[in-house]
């Protein structure tokens, strides 16, 4: 592990050491800063979470959980859920690829090394607001009402049930104030043309009775990149505005009232993509590999990029450009030019009634999403001091989105994927008083959910699909356009009872033991028709904590996580028929009758099923946990072993559908997603330390350590199969001993800040921090890698009372690499031969670069 850690730091060692020493220089810019002794009155401020839905010291609590106060929030600067992430041990989130594709439609949220589905239905991380799960958003969703962000590390699916699988994600907004009206105001702008807005604003109506809080919020991200055609890239603007009416009944009872209302607007996302087979190092090298049966034989990949991915500006390293115009000039040539904003734009999901929810209407590309809460929670506290909370909760969400489906400056795809989704919680909740040895909770709850999409990706347009070239070689490929409806192949149904029980116990004064148990029935459906599935589990956590003092508390944790299998819409609803009239195989070229279902059966195998197995997360945690002298420091070490059974992956099947039941095969192809399952494990080791050294100088250090790797898994994504130099269609390849993809081993950050006073009521500040994230794989072929790449944001500020002004600088020495990468399928062939419809059998990579030097200015006020 050491050797593994050096070479990292060897590699970035000169970056690295340069933000250090900004860092150091910044910290002892006082003369009395380098002389002053400790003060044994300073102490780092004890945060309370609630991530075991009770308040508990975050010390004391036997899980990993990093926390965020509202004043850290707001004092690192702090805006998405990528900031906390970066902060954060154990954690990674991208905004603009948080999917297997660019741009804030997909939300996929990666703990230690778990990487789920990009739907949001099927996470293995979950997001709750309040500790109401909230399905999607999270790409979006503003920090400025936020008391506490809370990420709870390890299986939580004994607590909070839906897809905290390997972890959750807790938003805690802000109280309404039943003594006094008080309120807030901040504004931010940038070099970049970002702006931010917010105001919040709350008080009693009836002096602690009832009390109310209106809060608006405004987040503009300017472009940092233009296409060739002269499209902005990258833009992004979410609206929000939410309020909250309490009232108290008597001196016990509270009843809470939370309304939510949020606009989502991008543009084009701001991608780059490496073609592999024009930029091919792979082909002529060879590397250890296994069969299906796991006997070792040499794999020799072809036609795509091995190794480090060039970075930006670098020999062979691709632009950020793709397409951003409704009018491309190939479809302008064929006397078209209007045929994208006729077939894809602002057109119901394939023409199907059951999506034509009132998707916001889309004026080009990008993304469109409104999304609309509603939560009541009514709390009462008996004279023995149980207390019971009820929770009902409502969340719609729908989106539409247009985007460039190559992601090129070739015109040759374009899709548009529409997204709905509603949800339903109802939840009630005894707990003890706290007090004593003996304390507990238990509860019951219901979920009811219904999400649909298209798995395969939406309505296509292919810019060259001409069938007197394809089938005779008449003229040119690219003479004639093709669209392609798939069916809502995507999505599902949920509904789920759950009940639950949590025990603590002081075996003695420094010794207790925590049993957290769920069982719950998970009736799921396709979204599509009547197939249901229906996974009953049992959902359990054993802690053991041990405080040998006050300040040290070591604890050992048993979980174990489930998500219900990965249900395969396309498989539930294919037709088992045989064709009456051939078509020609993608695959084998050759003329087939073979009926829609058996061309699934003949690319999955043994897999081939409507639902996958369910799937096991089994979890086992040690840490400890130490405040310092005298409470001026703080140093958490967490370390942990997973094992994921049932591991779904999304594979793509081209397959040719009979859509007006006569019997005879489509003219054309469809491309549409299956899943199958493998086995994972994951390990690593978390360090968390906090520091006040004086009462001037405080800061933060964060430390990650993660491996894992497929046991057992069989790819089937014809993409990879021939890259790895297998035959696409006929076979999957055993990915056994590889990496899952980009979550790199090693992450770090360090932040610091220097506070003093100016001149009588004014103070000043300044902060720095450092964020390291090592190289990672771009895919589960591991062929290719990101560099790793160090950020440095720096901050300085005066204050006074309650007015604070500030300057910043994002992305100080101006670090110019690859913030992300993803392999995808190549969508940008437009050369295939007479007779072959199209080439999907390539992989690129999605490159996604990070935001250039920003400098801005921002301010804020409270009264």
């Amino acid at each position: 592990m050491f050797n593994i850690f050096k070479g990292v730091i060897k590699v970035t060692f000169n970056r690295f050491i340069l933000s250090l020493l900004t860092l150091s220089l910044v910290l002892v810019f006082s003369p009395e800063l380098r002389i002053s002794p400790l003060n044994a009155q300073v102490s780092l401020e004890e945060i309370v979470v609630t991530a075991r839905k009770r308040e508990e010291s975050l010390q004391d609590i036997p899980l990993s959980v990093t926390a965020f106060t509202a004043d850290q929030i707001d004092r690192a600067g702090f805006k998405s859920l990528e900031d906390i992430s970066l902060a954060t041990p154990g954690m990674q989130f991208n905004t603009d690829l948080a999917g297997s594709r660019p741009g804030r439609l997909f939300q996929n949220i990666r703990i230690r090394g778990i990487e789920g589905t990009e739907f949001t239905s099927l996470s293995t991380a979950a997001f709750f607001v309040d500790g109401i799960y909230a399905l999607g958003a999270a790409q979006s969703l503003s920090l400025g009402d936020i008391e506490r962000v809370e990420v709870i590390k390890g299986p939580q699916s004994a607590q909070f049930a839906r897809n905290s699988f390997a972890g959750a994600i807790n938003y805690i907004t802000k109280p309404v104030n039943f003594d006094e009206w008080t309120g807030s105001f901040g504004g931010e702008a940038s070099s970049k043309d970002d702006f931010q807005v917010s105001a919040s604003v709350t008080g009693p109506i009836s002096e602690d009775v009832a009390a109310v809080k209106l809060t608006v919020n405004s987040n503009k991200k300017g472009s940092h990149y233009t296409a060739t055609d002269g499209g902005k890239l990258g833009e992004q603007l979410s609206q929000a505005v939410s309020g909250t009416f309490a009232f108290k009944v008597g001196e016990t009872s509270t009843v809470t009232m939370r309304a939510f209302y949020q606009q989502d607007e991008d543009g084009s996302e701001a991608n780059a993509f490496l073609i592999g087979r024009l930029n091919d190092t792979c082909s002529g090298t060879s590397f250890p590999g296994f069969d299906a049966n796991l006997n070792p034989i040499q794999r020799r990949p072809q036609l795509f990029y091995c190794g480090s991915v060039p970075n930006p500006g670098e020999t062979g390293a691709p632009g950020v450009d793709l397409n951003t115009s409704l009018t491309p000039a190939v479809l302008a040539a064929q006397g078209n030019p209007n045929q994208i904003a006729a077939d894809l734009l602002n057109r119901p999901l394939f023409g199907d009634p059951a999506l034509d929810k009132g998707f916001p209407n889309l004026d080009g590309f990008g993304l469109k999403r409104e999304i609309i809460r509603f939560s009541l929670v009514a709390e009462h506290e008996f004279d023995s001091g149980i207390s019971v909370i009820a929770t009902a909760a409502y969340n719609d969400n729908d989106a539409g989105n247009l985007r460039d489906w190559d992601m090129t400056p070739i015109e040759a795809w374009y899709v548009t994927n529409p997204q709905a989704s509603d949800d339903m919680t109802f939840d009630i909740r005894f707990s003890s008083s706290g007090e004593g040895r003996f304390r507990w909770q238990g509860g019951v709850n219901y979920y009811d959910q219904e999400f649909l999409t298209s798995g395969g990706g939406g309505v296509f347009l292919s810019a060259c699909t001409s069938f007197a070239y394809i089938f005779a070689g008449i003229g040119d490929r690219c003479d004639a356009f093709g669209t392609f409806p798939v069916a809502i192949d995507g999505g599902d149904t949920v509904e789920a009872i759950g009940a639950y029980a949590f025990l603590s116990y002081d075996l003695a004064d420094n010794f207790t033991l925590d049993v957290e148990a769920r069982y719950q029935e998970d009736k799921r459906g396709d979204g599509v028709g009547t197939f249901t599935s229906t996974q009953k589990d049992f959902l359990p956590r054993v802690s053991l904590s041990y405080k040998p003092n006050d300040d040290t508390n070591v604890y050992a944790t048993y979980s174990i996580g489930r998500n219900p299998g990965v249900q395969n819409t396309n498989i539930i609803n294919c037709n088992p028929n045989d064709y009456t009239s051939p078509y020609i195989s993608q695959e084998t070229g050759q003329a087939s009758t073979a009926s829609e279902c058996a061309q699934y059966q003949a690319r999955l195998g043994d897999a081939f099923g409507p639902t996958t197995p369910g799937q096991k997360l089994t979890s086992y945690e040690i840490g400890v946990k130490s405040s310092l002298f005298d409470g001026r420091a703080i140093f958490n070490i967490a370390g942990y072993y997973f094992k994921w059974n049932n591991q779904p992956f999304n594979s793509f099947v081209t397959v040719f559908r009979d859509d007006d039941g006569d019997g005879v095969p489509n003219t054309n192809p469809n491309f549409f997603g299956v899943s199958d399952v493998g086995t994972s494990e994951s390990m690593g080791v978390e360090v968390e330390s906090a520091f006040q050294l004086t009462e001037q100088w405080s800061g933060n250090f964060n430390l990650t350590y993660n491996d894992n790797e497929f046991i057992d898994f069989q790819n089937g994504t014809g993409s990879v199969v021939a890259t790895l130099g297998g035959n696409a269609g006929s076979e999957a390849v055993q990915i056994k001993g590889n990496r899952a993809s980009r979550f790199p081993k090693w992450s770090a950050n360090l932040s610091s800040t220097y506070t003093d006073n100016l001149n009588g009521d004014w103070d000043w500040y300044v902060r720095g921090d450092v964020n390291f994230n090592g190289k990672a794989v771009t895919g589960v072929d591991n062929l290719a890698t990101v560099d790793s790449w160090t950020l440095v944001n720096a901050r300085i500020g005066f204050e006074r009372d309650n007015f604070r002004i500030e300057g910043f600088v994002k992305n100080l020495f101006d670090e110019d690499t690859w913030r992300a990468g993803q392999s995808f399928t190549d969508f940008s062939i437009t050369d295939t031969p007479v007779g072959v419809f199209f080439d999907f059998n390539k992989l690129g990579i999605i490159l996604i670069p990070q935001d250039k030097r920003t400098m801005g200015i921002r301010t804020s006020l409270t009264f």
